[in-house]
């Protein structure tokens, strides 16, 4: 059964150029009402008919994107590329998530985070802030980035670490355990940081 319909409002992406049609709930659900407006989606495959997942607000799901199980896109985010977002997770805000990212679990990016390539957010990750997150990146467990952090290449994020501030880590990285990389740190090649390490901007390690 159809939990929503296409509406013939529409817009023409302010990133794409596509025209991109406001949906419109035919039932109840979650914390959606019948006749409830939505957000904008390129077509019925962007968002599926089963679960209690919306598009809320302005944000905007289009190409070959798929939103379903319960996830949230609100705010003015984006989903777009061929970009899956599932279960609870929640993009919102000005976040944006392009080509083959996975976003799961009760995930949340929020704020002006970006997120493209290959990159995965699960569990309890957090993306927020104005981090960038791409390559073939890793975020699991508790893990957060944030600040103006940049992630790319091989790097795996886990358990309660964090990595904020202006740090850059790409190529073969672990960050994992209460491990933290911030200030203006930059990490490459095969470097774990685990444990209660923290690496800081002056290339130093000090115990937390």
């Amino acid at each position: 059964m159809s939990k929503y319909i296409l509406s013939e409002n529409f817009i023409e992406g302010t990133s794409s150029g596509k025209r991109l049609y406001q949906i419109i709930a035919v039932n109840n659900f979650s914390d959606v009402e019948a006749g409830e407006v939505g957000g904008y989606v390129e077509g019925l495959n962007n968002l599926s008919q089963d679960g209690n997942c919306w598009v809320y607000d302005d944000a905007q799901v289009f190409d070959n994107a798929e939103v379903f199980g319960n996830a949230v896109i609100a705010g003015d985010a984006k989903v777009l590329g061929k970009a899956k977002v599932c279960d609870d997770a929640i993009v919102s805000d000005n976040a944006e998530i392009a080509d083959n990212v996975i976003v799961s679990g009760k995930a949340s990016i929020y704020d002006n985070a970006k997120l493209s390539d290959y990159a995965r957010v699960c569990d309890n990750g957090l993306v927020f802030d104005s981090a960038v997150v791409k390559g073939n990146v890793i975020l699991s467990g508790n893990s957060q980035i944030y600040g103006y952090a940049i992630l790319s290449g091989n790097v795996r994020v886990c358990d309660e670490a964090a990595v904020c501030d202006t740090a850059v880590i790409s190529d073969y990285v672990i960050v994992s355990h209460k491990g933290k990389v911030c200030g203006n740190a930059e990490l490459f090649n095969n470097r774990n940081v685990c444990d209660t390490e923290v690496v800081s901007g002056d290339g130093q390690n000090i115990s937390a």
